[in-house]
């Protein structure tokens, strides 16, 4: 600080503070004005990084005293227990890595990591004396073929995520900050080092009574390693056994957990969460939380949950199936939603690039399309076309089958996104859904649809497209819920236009059910989705009423909220067809529809809706009819249909006439994705104390 002298006083006290100006000073007297040094890896953005702004993950340079770590010696001979708890800590940070932590914050925090080199036997001096206790093969053959194919997973991880079925930094983070997954080493070669060290220790005594657990721990890495190197769509049946293997190995390492070990001891000392600090990366310093090795397991345990249900979907060969259990996984909270590298995986097996389920071509799943819907192919509808064919140019055939090249493959993939990208995608594709839908529109106006009996697909070919588009709808309005995208205001309108989609596909499937065979798995699909649907629509009718208090009504405020929210449906392509859009949303209805009901023009008692719901999705759970394109699925089916007949059960006390409500207070409803993704529960406790007043409050 200037002492008002021109001269410039040390801050604090003299005695601790000395003066280093002079040191860069003479440091830089031989450079230029405006010039720089900069040093092999180093750049500008790196030294800007390094400055002190107050955020200490920025300041990597800043070394705490509780950071201090003494040398590591990769060397240090480890007893069989120690050996057991590092490699469960190295499937805690995979497991985090696969959760779409940074590689430099995980895996790469293991240190044996960045020492292989140092462990290779071949270049190691033989000694004569060893600990019996610690043999150095422990280090050297055991742990460093785990190192080996702990990286190698990771490499294939990687690969598999960087395909482009998951978006990086959105699912996953890809820096390996010039660190190496040993890449060019064929998975082969680590599986051999595997094996040689589960046989080395089940020859060796004296490791034991830990060579049993030490050897399930390695061989759950190989078999992990072998099933992500292995094509499900190739074998089922071996993928299926190598899952089952996994598995067991690693109910035996449950049964047999590493012990305890104080942090500074040996085996926490083999990982160090501040690496990044040197590592060549521009990420700030993030210590993650490592999970416990009941959570690891339980996480290892969904990842086997997620190949097996793989090897299910790579055997069979209904779309249908493949897109329920899509939407299965997203509607139900558990199991939880599966890691970003197992729903890459599944898209890469449903659709390689070349081949559907690496053996079918784009015809057959245009006919499989087809049949699941109708329960005819398109080679028969085809036929029934060109027989019927009244115009004077060839039926447009080609551009319906690039309409559905277009959509089929990349439509199924997306359930497998996250949850937002998935609802972009859907939002996108409705705009190729409509032009099939004008396509097959295009077909049948050259066809003379009079004489043909009233039970003849050609009738009713267009509505096959519309069917699709709108559940593809229905899914954008109601996932919003599930995304918490809408503030309260926009609650009433989504679950109004969720009606008026469901009241549209409802007339859909009517008009499906006449051509139909009523034998076919097809025709059974329909009748639980009509079921299914009226039941969802009978909901959505009774929270739009319910949920009207929290509008405050100023039209003018709505309007351009609904622009933005619903700016998806009004894309300019639809200009350039020329069949309307189906099920478009509508403000000016909507606001009618308001105004009927406060003017108690129209009749509505929300709990009678909630109870007739109800008693729908009851009827299906007596009956067992889940549709004929369930198939493995069904349970989970059962659970979803259960989890709606709750949803209705939790709203058991909404209002059953317009006195009632008048004084329903709208802010006892609770959305919680967790609950239930689309619908409220109601708060008993905050309903009773609003039937004494402050009632239909905007919040």
């Amino acid at each position: 600080m200037e002492d008002g002298t021109g001269t410039f006083e040390l801050p604090g006290d003299a005695l601790r503070f000395c003066d280093v100006t002079s040191l860069f000073t003479d440091a830089a007297a031989d450079m230029e004005p405006d010039s720089m040094i900069f040093m092999e890896g180093f750049t500008l953005q790196d030294a800007m990084c390094a400055l002190e702004i107050g955020e200490p993950r920025l300041d990597s340079g800043l070394v705490l005293e509780e950071e201090r770590r003494p040398p590591f010696d990769p060397l240090t001979p480890l007893l069989p227990e120690e050996l057991c708890w590092i490699l469960d800590r190295s499937f805690s940070y995979e497991t985090e890595f696969h959760a779409g932590n940074l590689l430099s914050h995980t895996v790469f925090t293991f240190l044996y990591v960045h020492h292989l080199p140092d462990i290779e036997p071949d270049l190691l001096p033989s000694t004569s004396g060893h600990d019996p206790l610690r043999p150095r093969e422990l280090v050297t053959l055991v742990l460093r073929s785990a190192v080996q194919g702990l990286l190698k997973s990771c490499d294939l991880s990687w690969r598999e995520l960087s395909k482009g079925g998951m978006q990086d930094t959105e699912d996953w983070q890809s820096d390996k900050c010039e660190i190496s997954l040993l890449e060019g080493l064929p998975v082969n070669f680590v599986l051999s080092h595997l094996e040689e060290a589960s046989t080395w220790l089940s020859n060796h005594v004296q490791v034991s009574p830990w060579n049993a657990a030490l050897r399930a721990r390695i061989l759950l890495r190989k078999t992990i390693l072998q099933i992500m190197h292995s094509d499900v769509c190739k074998d089922p049946a071996h993928y299926h056994r190598l899952v089952q293997v996994a598995r067991q190995h690693l109910e035996y390492i449950e049964i047999h957990p590493s012990p305890e070990y104080e942090k500074g001891s040996k085996p926490h000392l083999t990982f160090d969460p501040y690496i990044g600090r040197r590592l060549n990366t521009f990420i700030p310093m993030r210590v993650i939380p490592v999970p416990s090795f009941k959570q690891t397991w339980d996480t290892i345990r969904r990842l086997l949950d997620g190949w097996r249900e793989l090897t299910l979907l790579a055997q069979s060969n209904s779309i249908s199936i493949w897109e329920t259990v899509g939407h299965l996984r997203l509607w139900l909270s558990n199991p939880p939603l599966q890691t970003p590298y197992i729903r890459s995986l599944t898209q890469s097996t449903f659709y390689d690039g070349l081949l559907v389920l690496s053996k079918y071509s784009f015809q057959w799943l245009i006919d499989r399309f087809f049949f699941e819907s109708v329960g005819m192919t398109f080679s028969s509808i085809t036929d029934s076309i060109n027989e019927e064919w009244r115009g004077e140019a060839p039926p447009p055939l080609k551009k319906v089958e690039r309409s559905f090249y277009k959509l089929i493959t990349p439509h199924i993939r997306a359930l497998w996104y996250n949850p937002p990208r998935q609802r972009r995608h859907l939002m996108k594709s409705l705009v190729d859904w409509h032009a099939l839908y004008d396509s097959l529109l295009e077909v049948t106006d050259e066809i003379n649809i009079d004489a043909l009996p009233q039970n003849h697909i050609l009738t009713k070919l267009p509505y096959v497209a519309l069917c699709w588009r709108l559940a593809s709808v229905r899914e954008v309005v109601l996932s919003g819920f599930q995304l918490e995208l809408y503030v309260a205001e926009e609650r009433s309108f989504a679950y109004w236009y969720a009606t008026q989609i469901l009241d549209v596909h409802l007339t859909c499937i009517d008009n499906l059910f006449a051509v139909v065979p009523k034998e076919s798995n097809a025709y059974r699909e329909l009748t639980f989705q009509s079921q299914l649907l009226t039941a969802l629509q009978l909901m959505s009718a009774a929270l739009f009423v319910v949920s009207m208090p929290l509008m405050s009504f100023e039209w003018e405020r709505i309007r351009p909220n609904f622009c933005r929210r619903y700016k998806w449906a009004f894309r300019p392509e639809y200009e350039n067809i020329n069949a309307p859009v189906v099920a478009q949303p509508a403000l000016h209805e909507f606001m009618q529809a308001c105004a009927d009901i406060l003017e108690g023009e129209e009749r509505t008692s929300p709990a009678e809706s909630i109870q007739l719901a109800l008693a729908i999705l009851s009827e299906l759970l007596r009956s067992q009819s889940f549709g004929g394109w369930a198939g493995y699925w069904e349970k989970e089916r059962i659970q979803f249909v259960r989890s709606l007949a709750d949803a209705c059960a939790n709203l058991s006390g909404l209002p059953g006439s317009a006195e009632e409500l008048d004084t329903f207070n709208a802010k006892t409803l609770k959305w919680d994705p967790q609950v239930h993704p689309w619908f409220p529960a109601l708060s008993q406790t905050s309903a009773s104390n609003s039937k004494s007043g402050d009632v239909n409050e905007i919040p």
